[in-house]
C-alpha cells in the first residue's frame, strides 16, 4: 500500500501556508481542550475507562494530544511522517505508556491490530490518498476496536484553516486563485469532502454520530467552544435533514460492518 500521507497537518510548511507558527499549532492549552473532548467521546462510546485500552493517534504532529491521551488510556502511540514533529514530541512529552514514531502505521508498527482504538482528529483533508488512510485505520484496529474520526466538511460555509466563505467549495485551482486574491496562501492544499464523500470513504465503517451529541452537550464532552462556533442545538433538532450536511465539522466513532 503507498505511503497515505503527503504532508501533517501541522507541519511547519503546512503552518508558514496558514500565517502561524508550529510552535503556536502546538498550544498545550488548545490541544488539551481537544484531547479532553476525544477522550469524554471514546469513553462514552465504549462504555467503560480507558485505562485499559491501547490507542494509536494517527497524524499526531508535536504529541501535544496523545500526551493527554495518555494520561486516559493504558498506552499510546503517536505515529506522524513529519520528522520533525516528532523530535519535538519526544523532547516535550515522556510518560511510560507514550511513544512517538515518524512515518506511516502500516510500515513502522509491528503492533497493527492490537489497537483498541485510532484517534484520526481532522487528518483526512490533509491527505492525498484518502483511501490509504481509511486502511491504515482499518489494518490498526483490533478486533472489535473504534476509531474516534473528525472531520472538517467541504460545505462548511467558512473554512476552518482560512477563514474564507466558500473556499472548500471550490475546485483546487479556483480555491488557490481564491487564496492569492485574499493575500491568505497561494495553493489551498486542504482536500475536503461533502457528507456524501465522507460517507464514500467510509463505507467499509458503521458511523456512529457524536456530531450532534456534542452539539447539544457541550460541557458533558468538554467542547464548549462548539456552542460558539456551531449551530445551536436547538436548531439541529428543529431541522436536522436540511441542517446536518453544512456542518462545519463531524465527530464520529467508527466500527467494523
Amino acid at each position: 500500500m503507498p505511503d497515505p500521507y503527503v504532508e501533517s497537518s501541522y507541519s511547519e510548511a503546512w503552518a508558514r501556508q496558514h500565517g502561524t507558527t508550529f510552535d503556536r499549532l502546538a498550544d498545550p492549552v488548545v490541544r488539551r481542550a481537544k484531547a479532553l473532548k476525544i477522550a469524554a467521546v471514546v469513553e462514552d462510546f465504549v462504555g467503560r475507562p480507558l485505562d485499559g485500552l491501547r490507542c494509536l493517534d494517527l497524524g499526531c504532529s508535536a504529541g501535544a494530544i496523545a500526551a493527554v491521551l495518555s494520561e486516559r488510556f493504558g498506552e499510546v502511540i503517536g505515529i506522524d511522517p513529519d520528522a520533525p514533529a516528532i523530535a519535538m514530541a519526544r523532547e516535550r512529552h515522556r510518560r511510560p505508556n507514550l511513544r512517538f514514531e515518524a512515518g506511516v502505521a502500516h510500515v513502522l508498527l509491528p503492533e497493527l491490530g492490537t489497537f483498541d482504538v485510532v484517534v484520526c482528529n481532522h487528518v483526512y483533508e490533509h491527505v492525498h490518498d484518502q483511501a490509504g488512510l481509511v486502511a491504515s485505520i482499518d489494518t490498526a484496529m483490533a478486533p472489535g476496536g473504534s476509531c474516534y474520526f473528525s472531520a472538517g466538511n467541504a460545505l462548511m460555509l467558512f473554512e476552518g484553516h482560512y477563514g474564507l466563505p466558500l473556499l472548500s467549495w471550490l475546485p483546487a485551482d479556483l480555491a488557490s486563485a481564491y487564496l492569492r486574491l485574499a493575500g491568505r496562501g497561494r495553493v489551498y492544499q486542504e482536500r475536503h469532502l461533502t457528507l456524501w464523500g465522507l460517507r464514500r470513504l467510509l463505507c467499509r465503517f458503521q458511523l456512529h454520530d457524536y456530531t450532534r451529541r456534542v452539539l447539544a452537550a457541550p460541557a458533558r464532552f468538554h467542547a464548549e467552544e462548539l456552542r460558539a462556533r456551531q449551530l445551536p442545538p436547538w436548531v439541529m433538532s428543529a431541522a436536522t435533514g436540511l441542517v446536518y450536511p453544512l456542518v462545519p465539522t463531524y465527530l464520529w466513532m467508527l466500527t467494523r460492518r
